[in-house]
């Protein structure tokens, strides 16, 4: 974004403290986390949810291998994702 320019900002999506803003002029995605600002832009937006959503199954993966269902019950393997 330039810093000189006024832009205009379209909201993508938001729930509570997170917002995802476009800039439509310059293509600038703007990921709001509190008080943290990420800009970017759309790949890395596509690649950043992509990792999101690969850890948030990794993660039920976890909770539903939980060992206090099943004394036996082994742990889920992580895998890289890189």
């Amino acid at each position: 974004m330039n810093p000189n320019k006024r832009h205009k900002k379209v909201s993508l999506a938001s729930n509570g403290d997170c917002q995802v803003i476009l800039c439509p002029d310059c293509g600038v995605l703007e990921i709001n986390l509190g008080e943290t600002a990420i800009r970017t832009n759309y790949e890395s937006l596509r690649i950043l949810s992509s990792v999101l959503n690969h850890a948030k199954v990794q993660l039920a993966q976890m909770k539903n291998a939980s060992p206090a269902k099943n004394n036996n019950a082994q742990r889920s393997r992580l895998s890289r994702i890189h």
